[in-house]
């Protein structure tokens, strides 16, 4: 998936890594009428259009934990269900555990998800990995097994939930390495800045998108400085202005937790780009073109 900072495009002439995170992000110009980029350029979503003042475009849909109200979440069989569901993305969570190795876990700690308890960071990794989530008979997964259960179709949205025991740094050298084996397309995610910027500074050619869900000014200029790709955005922050200006800047805007049709026709009818879902039919009855 990697776009190689400074490697030659197949033309004979040198890229650099903007060229290609912006290449790889595709053309949301087509959808809401700015020249800007989407992760994972289908032949369907090249075929979807907006109107000014109200779109009709159906937005990409990105399984929550892996449909987390649907599957047991963050875990493989999450991965490979939403995949059959038809999840055009899929958003997972990482963190390091005592050891170093790469987890697939939302919390801080393992108690309320889990047949174990204790901090994540704190838990040898063979215990971490042995852990029940939501007595599903499914176990916390690597971030390599998860990536090797998706579909090479799927974009990965892989969010750094925290860092542990462990620098940014060190996480992101970790999490890439192990990201750039999938044959796939994935982006990273975070609520921390720290974290996309160490990803910046690892590798910057991988795709960024500040999560955020307050102060949308303050988070809006740490995308500019950061240079993200996208934002993700709650519901509670979300509105015509953030979504027109994101997009003058040449912004994704992803937004997240969709929970039902209602929740989505709002964010479909402001232009979004994407929708983070717990269930994989947001969009029933929320598009004209349904």
């Amino acid at each position: 998936m990697f776009a190689n900072h400074g490697s030659e495009d197949g033309t004979g002439k040198e890229t650099d890594g903007t060229t290609d995170r912006r290449t790889f992000m595709g053309a949301v110009g087509a959808l809401t009428g700015a020249s800007i980029g989407t992760l994972a350029v289908s032949e369907t979503a090249t075929a979807r259009s907006a109107r000014p003042g109200k779109s009709n475009h159906a937005p990409r849909i990105t399984a929550h934990r892996g449909y987390a109200d649907v599957f047991p979440e963050n875990t493989v069989a999450a991965v490979e269900g939403s995949s059959r569901h038809g999840a055009d993305r899929i958003e997972i969570d990482i963190q390091p555990c005592e050891d170093g190795e790469i987890v697939v876990f939302h919390d801080e700690v393992l108690d309320d998800l889990t047949d174990e308890d204790g901090r994540v960071a704190e838990t040898p990794c063979e215990t971490v990995l042995e852990a029940e989530v939501l007595d599903s008979d499914e176990t916390v997964p690597t971030l390599r097994e998860v990536l090797d259960a998706a579909r090479p179709d799927v974009t990965m949205n892989v969010e750094f939930k925290a860092s542990g025991g462990y620098s940014w740094e060190e996480v992101a050298e970790r999490a890439l390495e192990i990201a750039s084996d999938y044959p796939g397309e994935f982006y990273v995610s975070s609520f921390e800045t720290a974290a996309l910027e160490a990803v910046r500074d690892v590798d910057s050619t991988v795709p960024v998108a500040k999560l955020f869900g307050s102060d949308a000014e303050a988070n809006l200029e740490t995308a500019r400085e950061l240079d993200a790709e996208a934002v993700n955005v709650s519901t509670g922050v979300l509105d015509r202005e953030l979504v027109e200006t994101a997009h003058e800047e040449g912004r994704e805007v992803n937004v997240y937790t969709i929970d039902g049709w209602r929740e989505a026709r709002r964010p479909v009818e402001l232009g979004v780009d994407g929708l983070i879902a717990d269930y994989p039919s947001v969009l029933d009855f929320a598009t004209e073109d349904r």
